[in-house]
């Protein structure tokens, strides 16, 4: 059960309110709900919808894998006795380190009446050691790879750092006129923490970090006036790939933050299209994960190449 209080200051309708607060809850999910009284407003239980108000209390007796839209088990690509991989879908945070700060957190813990279910706690119930040692945008799923140790956590932050790791990510993004099949992008990324927007810069301003990004087309649609790409990140930072390719004029088809939402609307997407779907590996042979080198962990190409009327 969770409980939350509301927040608008103008009347607002039971099911917007809601809706608003839990995005991923279902429609359908929330009217069963109601038929079979588990909302209750103000310790009253409710059937139909209605209006609430500032200060009004809400109890929700909705199971959080479906508040939040979650799997109730999770995929695990790849297991070993030092890390695993697991699938990350869309909607769910990869862990709590999402929040700029504790302010923030608090913030969330009070809307949405309790913590919130991550990768990383979903993971942690299966493999108690399991430590999380990066993160994807809630909004891009993949593969996201953990520890099981901590001398493979150590390991995979030196991979992540001195390159021994290779994610390859695919992504649809807007308009076909690509004049190169490949292209490295240079560019400095400066993050807004009060809006959580990232902007990118051709020269270096105060407080911005380098970036680097490599793409290559793989599939151009004129028709549609849309390509599919496979991009790699030798700098993995927050909202690089989102934000550097709306800087070129090719932002990803999905994304509500950096695309546009004429161009999501044509597709009737909603969630950015972009998948870390490949690892690879290039360990030292003094690590004692170089055994990863002849590994791919890679996902099903079921889960991310379709044709765009099938997300």
């Amino acid at each position: 059960m969770r409980e939350i209080f509301v927040k608008e200051k103008k009347q607002i309708s039971l099911s917007k309110y809601i809706l608003d607060v839990f995005e991923n809850l279902k429609y359908s999910v929330f009217k069963k709900a109601l038929r079979n009284k588990d909302i209750r407003v103000n310790d009253k239980k409710v059937s139909s919808d209605c209006e609430v108000r500032l200060g009004d209390k809400i109890n929700i007796y909705i199971n959080d894998y479906l508040l939040f839209d979650i799997p109730k088990k999770l995929e695990y690509i790849y297991i070993d006795d030092n890390i695993l991989a697991v699938y990350k879908p869309q909607g769910l945070l990869s862990n709590i380190e999402y929040y700029e700060n504790e302010e923030d957190i608090n913030a969330r813990y009070l809307k949405i009446g309790g913590l919130e279910p991550t990768l990383e706690s979903i993971v942690k119930s299966d493999f108690k050691e399991a430590i999380i040692c990066h993160r994807l945008d809630r909004n891009t799923c993949g593969i996201v790879l953990f520890a099981l140790n901590d001398m493979s956590y150590n390991q995979l932050l030196k991979g992540f750092k001195n390159g021994a790791i290779k994610k390859e990510y695919i992504a649809y993004v807007s308009n076909s006129n690509f004049y190169k099949d490949s292209e490295i992008l240079e560019n400095y990324i400066l993050k807004d923490r009060k809006t959580g927007f990232s902007k990118v810069f051709d020269n270096k301003v105060k407080n911005s970090q380098k970036i680097i990004t490599e793409y290559k087309v793989i599939k151009l649609d004129k028709n549609n006036d849309y390509a599919i790409l496979n991009i790699t990140i030798p700098t993995g930072k927050t909202h690089q790939i989102r934000a550097q390719m709306k800087a070129i004029n090719h932002s990803i088809i999905g994304d509500s933050k950096y695309g546009k939402n004429d161009i999501n609307k044509k597709f009737r997407v909603y969630r950015q299209l972009l998948f870390a779907y490949k690892y690879s590996f290039n360990f030292n042979k003094n690590s004692s994960l170089y055994y990863l080198n002849e590994i791919n962990v890679k996902l099903d190409e079921k889960i991310y190449m379709k044709k765009l009327g099938e997300y």
